[in-house]
């Protein structure tokens, strides 16, 4: 027996079956990436961005680490509150106002919902800011103050659950009514939980359905 016997054959150049990747010089590959390849070598210039293979995609990347730059393109806008406050992110100098919590609870739950869940979220979260910044003085009714700047880039968000039942039953309805009921009372529900976890506030949340 013949050393090499078993080995299987090199294909012949002039063998053309499976080679149904033509390039437009007259050459055919058996593989797109084959054909890529050739191209690379000998059509340098003709080469466009649709030409490159497509990568395969492998598993999902394990991210825990906060991408502020990542986050800062989902927000509305470079220049808000919550976005300088993204940019600027210090733990040991926070405050501890409403538009830090804001800011650091996107920043906790971006690495963890997908694109469209993370732009919902976003959206809740900027319509509860309105409705602190229009409606203050539904948080604490005994004890509020005129504020000159808005309450919650000064203020903390202790009494930001007082308002939940207000902004599910009349805010959203009257001011946001594209927004999902049902959604806004988990939001509300669990971003009270977390503002609790946080030691951002001690009061429970009673949402009236």
């Amino acid at each position: 027996m013949e050393p090499n016997q078993d080995k299987k054959k090199r294909r012949s150049k002039k063998d053309s079956e499976g080679r149904s990747f033509m390039c437009e010089c007259g050459k055919a590959y058996l593989s797109y990436q084959a054909l890529y390849a050739h191209k690379k070598v000998k059509h340098s210039d003709t080469i466009s961005q649709e030409d490159f293979p497509k990568k395969k995609r492998g598993r999902p990347r394990q991210n825990n680490v906060i991408n502020k730059e990542e986050v800062l393109s989902s927000l509305p806008s470079k220049d808000d509150p919550i976005a300088q406050i993204i940019k600027n992110w210090n733990e040991t100098e926070s405050k501890g106002t409403c538009d830090e919590a804001f800011a650091k609870y996107l920043m906790f739950k971006h690495s963890k919902l997908s694109e469209v869940e993370y732009q919902a979220l976003r959206a809740s979260v900027y319509s509860l800011r309105d409705c602190v910044n229009k409606y203050y003085e539904r948080l604490d009714t005994e004890n509020f103050l005129e504020n000159e700047s808005e309450y919650t880039i000064t203020e903390k968000p202790a009494m930001i659950p007082n308002i939940s039942n207000f902004y599910i039953i009349e805010f959203l309805p009257r001011e946001k009514p594209i927004h999902d009921k049902k959604k806004e009372i988990s939001f509300m529900l669990e971003f009270c939980r977390w503002l609790n976890e946080q030691n951002y506030t001690d009061l429970e949340i009673a949402i009236s359905s």
